[in-house]
């Protein structure tokens, strides 16, 4: 949301955030256009006739979301209360109709992170239908939780079903709202002190925003673990100059290429080297 309209000093701090936020989706919608230009005519061709007009026209026959047809093939053809059925059939509804899901390569090397910190208290900015948080919940030791953040209240809402229907109601809690008001009471009302791992695929223009507001809340430790997605692919720069330059954190690139288009894609995996 674009709010440079408010009657605010350019110098303040609220002006300065303000500015800020508005550079940042900018940012987001000139690397989105640069994509697009990118990818050529035909690839271009196929996300209008294979993403939008498909979903375009689901939607006008069935007159229901995306979403809500998602989670109707999970609930039919997925085992209850198993967490890789579940995933497996996001997966494969993933292959008739186009979702936000996480992709294959990432979605291991999530897993092979994940497995390897054995983190217990876990945050997620940018949780959709909850596939990357039933991932990283599957990984994570017993006792551990993941709290993921969802802006959309009816997503949200399938989210939670999702989460339900694979057993992990007590491990994933599904907040509605944005990442930066989420942030701000993780201590006072989810008993949060210091986070183990954050998983972070949310506005892009915020990536940087909520990352420095997670270290103004004192929210890292010395060896959290920040998985970042689509640092080329839309593309987040400010966030990627930031976590690679700056000596708080140690950082190294995943990449892979896009399924759909075959473009580059990445993601940034840091290490908070910062105190406590």
């Amino acid at each position: 949301m674009i709010v440079s309209r408010l009657n605010v000093d350019p110098g303040s701090e609220i002006g300065d955030e303000v500015h800020a936020r508005n550079q940042g989706l900018l940012t987001d919608l000139k690397g989105m256009w640069s994509m697009l230009m990118d990818i050529g005519s035909v690839k271009l061709f196929y996300v209008i006739t294979r993403i939008i007009l498909s979903k375009l026209w689901r939607t006008l026959w069935y007159w229901n979301t995306t979403e809500d047809r998602l989670l109707a093939y999970v609930k039919k053809t997925a085992v209850e209360g198993d967490p890789a059925s579940v995933l497996a059939a996001i997966r494969k509804y993933n292959d008739y109709e186009w979702t936000m899901a996480l992709h294959p390569e990432k979605k291991l090397k999530t897993d092979e992170v994940v497995r390897k910190a054995t983190p217990e208290i876990c945050f997620e900015m940018g949780c959709y239908v909850g596939l990357s948080a039933i991932t990283v919940a599957s990984q994570i030791p017993p006792g551990g939780r993941l709290i993921t953040v969802e802006y959309v209240p009816k997503i949200a809402d399938v989210a939670r079903e999702l989460v339900h229907f694979a057993g992990l109601d007590q491990v994933i809690t599904v907040i509605t709202g944005t990442a930066e008001d989420a942030i701000k009471v993780l201590r006072s009302e989810y008993h949060v002190d210091k986070l183990d791992f954050v998983f972070v695929d949310h506005c892009k223009w915020q990536y940087l925003p909520d990352l420095k507001l997670l270290e103004k809340e004192r929210l890292l430790r010395k060896g959290t673990i920040i998985m970042a997605d689509d640092m080329l692919w839309p593309g987040a720069p400010d966030y990627l100059e930031y976590v690679e330059n700056d000596p708080k954190y140690q950082t190294e690139r995943f990449n892979c290429k896009a399924i759909l288009l075959n473009v580059p894609v990445a993601m940034a995996i840091s290490v908070y080297q910062g105190e406590d």
